[in-house]
């Protein structure tokens, strides 16, 4: 396998589905801006004095003011409020997913090191984790052992310092020394590739996007208990919401499927990692065989496990929400198929 080939390409894609993201949130930032100011607008019209205009003509209108010298700085105020709106959350979801021990803990993950009881297969974890670190060149990360009989581990955390590997109790008892020193190098290559902190602004992004369900409820309310206002321009407020709602609900979608893809190629650079690390890439193969072949499930019962289905090392979904790519076509790149 050329590994570093590999590690070319899954960055390049990477940097592609990066500049969507960024992409993405400007447009649905301009959307919400355009939403409001002809929104305004149409309520204006609404207002007695323009009765004699039909729908058509007033939209229309709406759409020529929202341009004008004069509200253009309008709508590019709103546009960027709505992208603050949409970082803000996006910098509050980073913070709630920074810390890679509380995400294990909420798995129930249970902290492994020398000083604990453990038996041999426990200890033979540890030591797979302190070797791998150190072909990695890298701060041995603290493991923790999640009570799940499906097969699965990941690595969290925003940086390699305060990293964590976590492994599945179904991965210790199904995987042999030499396929589970292949799963954990390729959660030791998530954090020496920063998929880690990735994962996290990646999963904030998506976060960052349901602001937009808190606006759209927020003008509905403010429609309903405004006596002041016309019922027409109430009913042009709630039409606004509902575009917002149906920006937000689109963006997430996207921002889904955004994520899904970019996790796809991280997990084949992390595939690589592994073979770089371990120099077998055999055992790595072994490992995907026991779920491939064996009639395994990497199945997860904690609910936590599907917000998180992007940092697990074997994923669950759909083709087009499919975080990993087919354990076929992993073997296969491994094997330079």
């Amino acid at each position: 396998m050329d590994f570093r080939e590999h590690q070319d390409r899954a960055k390049k894609n990477s940097r592609i589905i990066w500049s969507l993201y960024i992409l993405l949130l400007l447009v649905s930032s301009f959307l919400i801006g355009w939403t409001f100011v002809v929104g305004l607008n149409l309520a204006e019209f609404y207002q007695p004095g323009y009765e004699q205009y039909s729908f058509g003509e007033k939209f229309f209108a709406s759409n020529l003011r929202a341009f004008n010298s004069e509200q253009i700085q309008v709508l590019i105020g709103f546009s960027t409020i709505a992208f603050i709106i949409q970082g803000l959350t996006t910098v509050f979801g980073f913070i709630k997913k920074s810390d890679g021990h509380k995400v294990a803990v909420a798995f129930g993950g249970i902290l492994i090191n020398e000083d604990s009881d453990n038996s041999l297969d426990r200890k033979q974890a540890l030591n797979i984790v302190a070797e791998q670190a150190l072909a990695a060149s890298i701060p041995t990360p603290s493991l923790y052992l999640i009570p799940e009989q499906g097969i699965n581990a990941f690595a969290a955390g925003k940086s390699s310092e305060n990293a964590i590997v976590a492994i599945t109790q179904g991965a210790l008892d199904n995987f042999n020394r030499s396929e589970l020193s292949g799963v954990i190098a390729h959660e030791i290559g998530h954090i020496t590739n920063q998929d880690i902190k990735l994962n996290i602004q990646i999963s904030a992004f998506v976060f960052g996007f349901t602001a937009l369900f808190f606006l759209a409820r927020f003008i509905f309310y403010n429609a309903i208990y405004n006596r002041r206002m016309d019922g027409r321009a109430k009913l042009v407020m709630f039409v606004m919401a509902a575009i917002i709602a149906i920006i937000g609900a689109l963006t997430v979608w996207m921002g889904r499927i955004l994520q899904a893809a970019m996790s796809r190629q991280r997990e084949y650079l992390a595939d690589a990692s592994a073979v770089q690390f371990t120099r077998h890439p055999e055992g790595l193969v072994q490992a995907f065989e026991v779920l491939e072949n064996g009639g395994k499930s990497s199945k997860m019962e904690n609910p936590e496990s599907k917000e998180y289905a992007h940092a697990m090392m074997f994923g669950i979904g759909g083709e087009l929400f499919a975080t990993h790519p087919p354990l076929k076509k992993r073997i296969a790149r491994i094997q330079n198929k």
